[in-house]
């Protein structure tokens, strides 16, 4: 059995918590959503190990120019409306063509045709994120960084 103070607690916090939603609601303008993040944008990052450099260029016609190394892709991404539980976005990548060449990972193999599902978690301040293999978190790159938009 729980004691009146431990409820009156929990009742609270409760309170607490939905006056604090209730209160970003109330900011936005009627029928307004919180600000989805942007992936659209050219967006870099650098391998630690190797100090090789890779590009990433979304445009908003859901296409995306790859550059890593001395390879180039040509792909195609659908980012979802909404986050997983674990805040993380999931992100549908199909190349569409690999002009070749070495990546940032020392491979040379043709991945045409190559179907990858990723999830990324932005920053707060949307101008970074990662990009992972999986939604819990595991097999990870970045952060990307944005540097245009």
């Amino acid at each position: 059995m729980r004691s009146a103070a431990a409820v009156g607690v929990r009742l609270t916090r409760a309170l607490a918590t939905a006056c604090a939603v209730l209160g970003l609601v109330a900011a936005l303008p009627a029928g307004a959503q919180p600000a989805q993040p942007s992936i659209v944008g050219t967006w870099e990052w650098t391998r630690k190990s190797n100090g090789c450099s890779e590009q990433y260029v979304f445009r908003d016609d859901g296409t995306v120019a790859i550059t890593s190394r001395d390879e180039r892709l040509d792909s195609r991404f659908r980012m979802a409306w909404s986050p997983e539980p674990t805040g993380r976005y999931r992100l549908e990548m199909n190349v569409v063509k690999d002009h070749g060449g070495r990546d940032c990972a020392d491979a040379d193999q043709d991945d045409t045709g190559r179907v990858q599902t990723l999830y990324a978690l932005f920053s707060q301040s949307r101008e970074t994120m990662i990009l992972c293999g999986s939604v819990e978190g595991r097999d990870c790159l970045g952060p990307l960084r944005r540097v245009a938009k």
